[in-house]
This record gives structure tokens, C-alpha cells and sequence, in this order.
């Protein structure tokens, strides 16, 4: 299903089409503000889109096309601040020794929709699955850091191979929670079959591995 929303009806997490360009595929909600327009107040709204990246909307007069039922699940964000700003907020409190450690907790955390045992054992393993999209090209390890930090751009930050570092050991933690979640469903074969159909390969390769 999809609705209608204008601009200050964008909510952080949303799901979102731009009816006039398709072709961008579907985008997520990374950031909204308040920002001036013309001397007035608006809304600006980044969305993040599959094939065509970062896009910036300004104005209340904006429409896009809100995929219901595919808000980011609560725990995928912890509220609308990127997760790389209790970091900063560290840096500026002066305590550097805890600096590193929140960053690996940063890029290590596998989503909360993907462990949060409320959720059903099919959607939880459908959002694992989902995870196999990022590996270590340029591409999908930049789309990975920008999940995992919120950041749009980062390499303002991190260098590529100290993102490589990060990405191994997260890899090694997505694994051992897909492992454990296998043999949750270790049960209901045809339900596995049909989530690594529409699964990336990289999925589909990982399962085969842990079977």
C-alpha cells in the first residue's frame, strides 16, 4: 500500500517513491528539519534513494508516495539524531576513552528489528536477509557506513580501510546472529526457502555456508 503525504507529513524511518522519477526507486527517510524558505518556515526532508542516492526536498508543497507498513522498525534509530552524534557528543564531553568504544558499538549493532524478539521469526530473518545487501565494494560498504552512522558522506571520518575493519568484524556479528536465527527456524523450511527467493545473494550464499 502507499499514501499520499506532503512534506510535513514526512516522518524520519518513512519508506518513500517520488511519483515523477520511478526510476530512483524506493528511498528512506534519513533526516527531516526545519529550514527557512524564502524567509519562511518549511520543512527539508533528505531521502536516501536505492538508485539515484542522497536527494534534499524543501517546501510543505512536495508530494511523495509513503510506503505503508515500511516505517524503519523503533530500534533501528534510536530517535532522529544520526547514531555517529553520541560520538561527537563524547568528543565534545572530553571523554575520549569512551570514544571508540561507542564507535564500535555503532558499526557492529545489527538493526533492532532484526533481534527484537517481539517481532514475528519471519520478519526478523527477512530483515537479516536484507542486511547481505552491503559487502565490501566501494558502493555497498559506503551504503553500510551511512547506515550504520547516519552520515551522508562517511569518508569525513573514516578512511576506506578503517571502514573495511569495521565492516569485517560486523559481518562476523551478522553471521553468528543469522546462525542463531537458522536454527529458529530450522522448523519452517518452505518459509526459509521462499524469504532466500527474494533474498541478495550474498544471503543466499551465507545460508548455504551455515547449513
Amino acid at each position: 500500500m502507499v499514501a499520499l503525504k506532503t512534506m510535513n507529513k514526512i516522518e524520519f524511518g518513512d519508506r518513500v517513491m517520488h511519483p515523477a522519477f520511478p526510476e530512483w526507486g524506493s528511498g528512506a527517510v534519513i533526516k527531516v528539519e526545519n529550514a527557512p524558505v524564502n524567509g519562511q518556515p518549511s520543512t527539508r526532508v533528505t531521502v536516501r534513494f536505492i538508485h539515484a542516492g542522497l536527494k534534499k526536498f524543501a517546501g510543505d508543497s512536495i508530494p511523495l508516495v509513503v510506503k505503508q507498513n515500511e516505517h524503519a522498525m523503533p530500534g533501528d534509530r534510536s530517535g532522529k539524531r544520526p547514531p555517529i552524534s553520541e560520538v561527537e557528543d563524547l568528543e565534545q564531553s572530553g571523554l575520549t576513552q569512551a570514544v571508540e568504544q561507542k564507535l564500535e558499538e555503532i558499526m557492529y549493532m545489527i538493526p533492532h528489528a532484526c533481534r527484537d524478539p517481539f517481532n514475528t521469526i519471519e520478519y526478523r530473518m527477512r530483515r537479516t536477509l536484507d542486511l547481505y545487501k552491503y559487502d565490501m565494494s566501494g558502493k555497498g560498504l559506503m551504503e553500510w557506513a551511512m547506515g550504520q552512522t547516519g552520515m551522508d558522506d562517511p569518508l569525513t571520518r573514516f578512511n576506506r580501510t578503517e571502514l573495511e575493519v569495521y565492516f569485517k568484524q560486523y559481518s562476523f556479528l551478522l553471521k553468528q546472529h543469522l546462525s542463531k536465527l537458522l536454527s529458529e527456524m530450522y522448523s519452517d523450511r518452505e518459509m526459509l526457502q521462499q524469504l532466500l527467493a527474494e533474498a541478495p545473494e550474498g544471503a543466499r550464499r551465507a545460508v548455504a555456508k551455515l547449513r
